[in-house]
């Protein structure tokens, strides 16, 4: 994370620009400070019309970037502003693409790779101590990528593989927080990750899913948030602001939407859908040790839960078409199974 290979001289202050031998291309680089290290690659004659600009201000920081292999009117913008931070960045057949990274802080650190890409982008912001984002685009095409960490010790991890049109998003601010996103043989997809708080730990998978959406936004402490998406046209969204809560999405159908909000501390949801056209929520508003799950197997069917109050429990199960269930929970230690 904060690796960073020590060099003989001490550099107080350096400017260098040169231009490469490839055609039109531009290598521009900023350091002020001592024992920083700032590498820049892109001799390969067939990469053409494109950019690298490195700025690095603080000590003892590592920056490398490489473009090779038919990348065209392409960039690579790097700023470090700190000490001890590393970010590695390479471009391979990247055409009409970009990438940005900002650390400011120090012992942060970074890998991000294009390889055969077409009008992508990708965007880091580090602001802080100890962060840590890994990012990758393979075979995409106009996908965008995301990620700002703010406070320390914050992780962030992005993947755009066999993708097009889609974006994934996440905002970490806070302590200890983990988030990944992989959107994998889809189309139009978009996966956010908010994080407000310690502890928290949030992960989206769209894996051959078609213009589906997934937002995660957590709040407060030590909560835990899994989204799995596959198929056309499905939306889900969890909202987490207590202590210790769990929740679970799965959707595998079509055209269907999911919600789980959680309150309250040590609550579990979980939601799971096959069918098509179909509508759950779980709504956990306060309260401790609450638990539900909801399952609908087939098509058009709607399901709602509400937990109030303390070790409730709650399973509703709809594996035929065309449902409706409801469970209202007010109180302690109540116990609802409805199956349909």
């Amino acid at each position: 994370m904060s690796a960073y290979r020590p060099i003989g001289v001490s550099i107080l202050v350096a400017m260098a620009s040169a231009a490469s031998f490839a055609a039109d291309n531009t290598y521009n680089v900023f350091q002020a400070g001592s024992g920083n290290m700032a590498t820049g690659e892109q001799s390969d004659p067939t990469v053409t019309n494109s950019l690298i600009g490195q700025t690095q201000i603080g000590n003892n920081n590592e920056i490398t970037a490489g473009q090779q292999l038919f990348t065209e009117f392409s960039s690579i913008i790097e700023a470090q502003v700190g000490d001890s931070n590393f970010m590695e960045v390479y471009q391979s057949a990247a055409v009409l693409s970009s990438i940005f990274v900002s650390q400011i802080g120090d012992n942060n650190g970074g890998l991000i790779f294009q390889l055969n890409v077409l009008g992508s982008t990708i965007n880091v912001n580090e602001i802080g101590d100890n962060h840590d984002v890994s990012i990758s685009q393979d075979n995409s095409a106009f996908d965008s990528a995301t990620a700002t960490l703010i406070g320390d010790s914050n992780n962030s991890a992005i993947t755009q593989n066999s993708s097009f049109g889609s974006s994934a998003t996440t905002f970490q601010a806070g302590g200890n927080l983990n988030s990944l996103i992989i959107q994998d043989s889809g189309a139009g997809n978009t996966g956010i990750v908010l994080q407000i708080g310690n502890v928290l730990n949030a992960s989206i998978s769209q894996i051959s899913a078609f213009d589906s959406y997934s937002l995660v936004d957590q709040n407060n402490n030590n909560n835990f948030f899994i989204s799995e998406q596959e198929n056309v046209g499905n939306v889900s969204v969890g909202f987490q602001d207590g202590t210790s809560l769990e929740g679970i999405q799965l959707q595998i159908g079509n055209f269907s939407s999911g919600y789980i909000q959680q309150f309250g501390g040590l609550n579990f949801a979980e939601l799971a859908q096959s069918g098509d056209f179909s509508t759950s929520e779980i709504l956990q508003f306060s309260g401790l040790l609450n638990t539900a799950l909801v399952v609908q197997l087939e098509a058009f069917n709607v399901a709602v839960a509400a937990q109030t109050g303390d070790s409730n429990q709650v399973t509703l199960s709809q594996t035929t078409v065309g449902n409706f269930a409801t469970s209202a929970q007010f109180g302690d230690n109540n116990t609802v199974l409805g199956l349909q």
